[in-house]
């Protein structure tokens, strides 16, 4: 089943969010009040719509209680704006939203944000908004880092419950056009043969393009 993610403010950030989700499988629901912002954002996404997201009705109609990660993205360049980040949350929060990732632009703000109910506050200024979109589009998802167009590497967490397996069964590079380079286990790195196995709770990297890394990661997390 495809993740979906609300992005909530369509400035610079939230605008190049939208653009980065465009481009993983996921199902994207972009809004802000901002009718220039909103028309930027439907040149990537489908379903993106002009509302007050204070509003608690209007985050219903837009589908934003149906979804599994919320992004506010809204900038705090004024007091007024981080009052509409925090009922913003607030109101997330009412209709039903579990996962709530927040932008904070002040470290100050970051604590008040975690405390009115935000599962996870990122910085514009430390982290590049593809890699919080990439991170967020699957949970077992550590890290990511960008090599080169589209070819990046990925830090996966195996699955707990995932049944171990050796690499020769694995079959990556034909299965799923993905290459493995590294595996941290109890804080050794083992550099992976073919008679590596890959155990539950295994840190993993692997390297390929980004479309077609979501099937290795459905298949490590079976989600």
């Amino acid at each position: 089943m495809k993740k979906s993610v609300a992005i909530i403010g369509l400035s610079r950030f939230g605008l190049n969010l939208v653009e980065s989700f465009s481009k993983l499988n996921i199902d994207v629901v972009a809004v802000d009040q901002n009718k220039e912002f909103v028309k930027k954002a439907s040149e990537f996404v489908t379903n993106a719509f002009v509302i007050d997201s204070t509003d608690e009705e209007a985050l219903k109609d837009a589908g934003i209680a149906n979804v599994d990660n919320a992004v506010v993205a809204i900038g705090q360049n004024d007091r007024s704006n981080l009052t509409s980040s925090i009922i913003t949350i607030i109101k997330l929060k009412q209709i039903g939203v579990e996962h709530i990732t927040a932008r904070a632009d002040d470290e100050d703000y970051a604590k008040v944000l975690k405390l009115v109910g935000a599962t996870d506050v990122v910085s514009p200024l430390a982290i590049a908004s593809e890699r919080v979109a990439n991170k967020i589009a699957s949970g077992s998802v550590v890290d990511y880092f960008n090599i080169k167009d589209d070819y990046d590497v990925y830090e996966v967490k195996i699955d707990a419950d995932f049944a171990p397996l050796k690499l020769v069964d694995l079959d990556s590079r034909t299965r799923f056009k993905i290459n493995l380079l590294l595996i941290e286990r109890d804080d050794h790195v083992i550099l992976p043969n073919k008679e590596t196995i890959l155990m539950p709770n295994d840190d993993i990297f692997i390297f390929g393009k980004k479309k077609e890394v979501p099937k290795i990661l459905n298949f490590f997390t079976k989600k």
